[in-house]
This record gives C-alpha cells, structure tokens and sequence, in this order.
C-alpha cells in the first residue's frame, strides 16, 4: 500500500503508524530508501542503535527534556503532551557520508499519568524541529478517529480483517448494500 502511494502522483512527505508497524525494521529501511520521512510509534522493548532498549533511553533523560506540546487539536482542543526528542547517531551504512536526514527518538508522556510513555522512531530532513515531529505524530490520531468512524459506517467494527482480499469483498458488499 505504501508502496502504491509513493507511486502515485500525490504529494507524500511523511509516514506515520502505531507500533505493529513501527517495530518493522523492513518498513523503515524501506521509507528511508525512498527519502520519506516517518514518525513511526515503537513498543518500548525497541532497540535503538548505540543506546539500547528506547524506554531505558528516556528514562534517563533529566526533567528539563521534558517539554510540553500539542500534537494538534482534538474533540476537546489542543492534545497536550510532554514531549522528549534526541538525535541519534547517523549510521554510515546507510546515510553515506552525507545524510540528507536525520534520525530521531521521540517520547510523549502523559501530563496527568505519567508513567504513560508512547515511544516513537523518527526519520526527516535535515532541519526538521521537534515540533514538526510531534505534528506528525499528532495526525495519526486524526486517521485513527476517521477509521474507527470508517469501521462503524461500513460494519467493520463486526468483521476482523486478516487479508486485502477479504477486506476488498466486505468493502464491495458493504456499498452494495448501501
């Protein structure tokens, strides 16, 4: 699908997903192949290079990394966060001897229950601020609202989907019905 989108005429810079598509190493060599920058969430058991697991890298970064945010507007206003970001080391392997982007690790903590951490690796131009970053993060929740109403609407909500193609017949279905 990613694959098809870059493909297309339309104007794609960033990707961002949860963690089931985040922690696959595939998917992000392959948007860093193409130059896309990404925010992808992690789970916190993901390996960073040089530094290890991600949630032990931000649990020792002092109060001060901590800064407030709002990753967009939400039913209520602004979606306010704690937010911490680092930059990682290029790795030559990949990145050549001159990077055209960054890599990042990016933390969003809850201001009300704090032990909540949501991780995230990031990939982007150079000179991309942290507040870009957090932005992208943000606009997955909008795309999370608009499938679940998606879901609701076409009576997905009731079938569990494991393949293209039974989605493709559902979908067919459903707007037959309609």
């Amino acid at each position: 699908m990613v694959l098809r989108a870059i493909a297309s005429p339309l104007p794609i810079a960033w990707v961002t997903a949860d963690a089931a598509y985040g922690q696959e190493w595939r998917l992000r060599r392959m948007l860093e192949e193409t130059g896309l920058g990404y925010v992808l969430a992690v789970p916190k058991s993901q390996q960073v290079p040089h530094f290890g697991r991600i949630d032990h890298l931000f649990s020792q970064a002092p109060e001060e990394a901590w800064e407030q945010r709002s990753c967009g507007d939400g039913a209520k206003g602004p979606r306010f966060y704690h937010w911490a970001a680092l930059q990682i080391t290029s790795i030559e392997d990949f990145d050549g001897e001159m990077p055209t982007h960054q890599r990042w690790a990016l933390a969003r903590r809850s201001i009300s229950k704090p032990e909540e951490i949501a991780y995230y690796l990031c990939y982007a131009p150079l000179g991309t601020t942290v507040e870009r970053l957090v932005r992208v993060a943000g606009t997955r929740w909008a795309i999370e609202e608009a499938f679940q109403a998606a879901k609701n609407e076409c009576g997905l909500d009731q079938y569990e989907v494991r393949r293209y193609t039974g989605w493709m017949r559902h979908m067919v279905m459903s707007r037959e019905v309609v």
